[in-house]
C-alpha cells in the first residue's frame, strides 16, 4: 500500500510544472528531513549552482521510492492499491514537476517523511478506480 502511494507521488512529480521562483538549494536540503526538502530539490531552478545535483538526487529518490512501493505491493499481492498509473504514464520530468506544484499548495505535507509525501501525491494524482 505504501509502495503504491510512492509510485503515485513519483508519477505526479513527472506530470506537473515547476514553480517560477524556487528557493535556492542548500546543502542541508540533501539531508531530506521532510517532503519540503524534496520539493526544494525537485523544484530547483536551472540557474541554481546545485541544480544538477538537486535534479539527479530528486529523480533518483523518486524512482527508488516508486520501485520500492511497487515491489512491496506486488509482494503482498494486495487487491487494494494506493495509486494506479494510466496506460501511458507521464515521463519522469513531467511527474516531478507535477509533484512540486502539488506539494507547494499543501503546507500540511511538507513536514512528512519525503517518501510519504511522494506517495500521497501519487495516490491523489493517480487514484485507482
Amino acid at each position: 500500500m505504501r509502495l503504491s502511494l510512492f509510485a503515485a507521488i513519483l508519477a505526479g512529480i513527472a506530470c506537473g510544472a515547476l514553480p517560477s521562483r524556487a528557493a535556492p538549494v542548500s546543502q542541508d536540503a540533501f539531508l531530506l528531513r521532510g517532503t519540503g526538502d524534496l520539493v526544494l530539490l525537485c523544484g530547483a531552478e536551472p540557474s541554481d549552482p546545485l541544480y544538477t545535483a538537486a535534479q539527479n538526487f530528486c529523480h533518483g529518490f523518486a524512482v527508488g521510492t516508486y520501485r520500492l512501493a511497487a515491489q512491496a505491493e506486488d509482494a503482498t499481492r494486495s487487491k487494494s492499491k494506493l495509486f494506479c498509473l494510466p496506460p501511458t504514464p507521464p515521463n519522469r520530468s513531467a511527474a516531478v514537476s507535477a509533484f512540486v506544484q502539488w506539494a507547494a499548495a499543501r503546507d500540511d505535507i511538507l513536514a512528512l517523511p519525503p517518501a510519504d509525501g511522494l506517495l500521497r501525491f501519487m495516490a491523489d494524482r493517480f487514484p485507482c478506480k
